[in-house]
This record gives C-alpha cells, sequence and structure tokens, in this order.
C-alpha cells in the first residue's frame, strides 16, 4: 500500500530528528478519517473538477488560446517538439496570463467545498452522522468570502514563491481550520498558523509532505483514484488542527 510505503519513510526520517515522535499518530488519523467518508470523498472530487473543468475550459476559449492553439494543432502528430514551442510562446502571451490568473479566481470560488470535511471531520468525533450538505458549509454566510480570498492570496504567492513553496505551504496549512472553528479573522489565523508551525516545523514538513504525496498518487490508478485520493488533504489538516490546537467552537 503506498500508505504503508511513505509512513515507513517519513518514520524513519523522524527518527533522526528530535521532533516529537506523534507524527506516527498523526499519520494514522488522518487515514482513517479519510477511509471513513470515501463516499463523500468521491463527491466532493465529481463536483469540484466538474465545476474547474468547465470554468477553465470556457476560460481558455474566452481568451482566445483554444483558437490559436487550433492554428498549429497539427503540429502535435507531425513535429511534438515545435508544437511545444509554438504552446509555450502561446502561453506566454497577455491573454495566457489573464488566462492564468481566472484559473486562480475559479479554484478560490470552489476552494470553500474542503471546509466541509472540516465539519465532517468534526461531526465525526461528536459521533454523530455527518450529511452531504455538510459539504457546502464553506459556502454559507460571510466567512465564504474570506475563504476564497484565503485561496487567490495563497495561490498567487505561492505562484510566485517557487522553492520556497515548500515553507509557504505548511506556515499557511491551518489558517482555514482556525478561521472556521475559532471565529478568527484573516490575519489572526495567519499568524496563529506561523506561531504554531514554528514550535513543529518538522511534523507539520513531514504531514504536508504525506498529504501531498498521497492525495495526488490517485493518479498512478489511471486518473480515476484521484477522485478519492484528492480530499486527502483536508484530513491532515483537521488532524494537525486538533492535535497542535484542538479548541472548537461548538
Amino acid at each position: 500500500m503506498v500508505y504503508q510505503f511513505l509512513t515507513s519513510i517519513f518514520a524513519k526520517i523522524l527518527r533522526m530528528t528530535t521532533q516529537r515522535p506523534e507524527i506516527g499518530k498523526v499519520l494514522t488519523e488522518a487515514y482513517q478519517y479519510w477511509m471513513k467518508t470515501l463516499p463523500m470523498q468521491f463527491i466532493f472530487c465529481v463536483i469540484y473538477f466538474a465545476i474547474f473543468m468547465f470554468a477553465a475550459m470556457y476560460a481558455y476559449r474566452f481568451y482566445g488560446l483554444f483558437d490559436e492553439m487550433q492554428k498549429f494543432q497539427n503540429l502535435l502528430y507531425t513535429d511534438s517538439g515545435a508544437f511545444l514551442k509554438k504552446y509555450e510562446v502561446l502561453m506566454q502571451t497577455e491573454n495566457a496570463m489573464s488566462f492564468t490568473m481566472a484559473v486562480l479566481v475559479i479554484k478560490a470560488i470552489i476552494f470553500p467545498l474542503n471546509i466541509g470535511f472540516l465539519k465532517i471531520y468534526r461531526k465525526l468525533d461528536l459521533g454523530e452522522a455527518p450529511e452531504t450538505s455538510d459539504l457546502f458549509t464553506g459556502f454559507r454566510g460571510h466567512y465564504y468570502f474570506i475563504f476564497a480570498i484565503y485561496s487567490l492570496f495563497w495561490s498567487v504567492v505561492n505562484s510566485y514563491l517557487s522553492f520556497f513553496t515548500l515553507l509557504w505551504i505548511p506556515m499557511m496549512l491551518l489558517v482555514p481550520s482556525l478561521i472556521f472553528f475559532k471565529n478568527y479573522n484573516f490575519f489572526e489565523a495567519f499568524k496563529i498558523s506561523i506561531l504554531t508551525f514554528q514550535k513543529n516545523p518538522i511534523l507539520i514538513l513531514v504531514a504536508s509532505l504525506v498529504a501531498i504525496v498521497f492525495s495526488y498518487c490517485g493518479i498512478i490508478a489511471f486518473f480515476f483514484g484521484l477522485f478519492l485520493t484528492f480530499p486527502f488533504w483536508n484530513a491532515m489538516i483537521y488532524v494537525l488542527y486538533k492535535n497542535l490546537i484542538g479548541e472548537f467552537e461548538e
């Protein structure tokens, strides 16, 4: 199993550090939450990717990129190298830049769908039965705009940080959960998320890396597996919040 392999590898890394030993507990809990909600994971992915793909394809046509690509698409079958060069030039145009920004906005608009899993996992802890409607928790009230703006801010900064993304992602990891569970504003949540990372850098870094790898490992299963593994990231965030902060506004 991919999960057991990743766990054993990262456990060896942590044994060489003086960081907290509870990484195994964190990974195991995240995996258990994910396994208990597989139907929800699938529903989430169907909704998420359907909206994203439709909106992204519309934006691709809206900015004229599809029509431009049509002019040299035959090269794909005769000279793939020439096709890639022309496509690279196309994606450096002003319209392509606008398309890239549109994609970030699309991702921000549907990002609150992830917040639903925070409620779903909390319900499991309270012994309550999750409902499909819980997936849309992040779209209710003014917090929707906070989560959407957070996602856009995160994506824009992330696109410019390159290598430093490895630090930026873990540092921002707990912001949505702090906003959802503690009703903090963005700046308060951002500050506490960074402070939490400073106290637990190895734990959060390793958990983030495992979450990223596991979330996208579904691509190996002919891409379809992504419809189950992609939301695993949310389980890891919830478990980190539960273990490192553990305060809930019921």
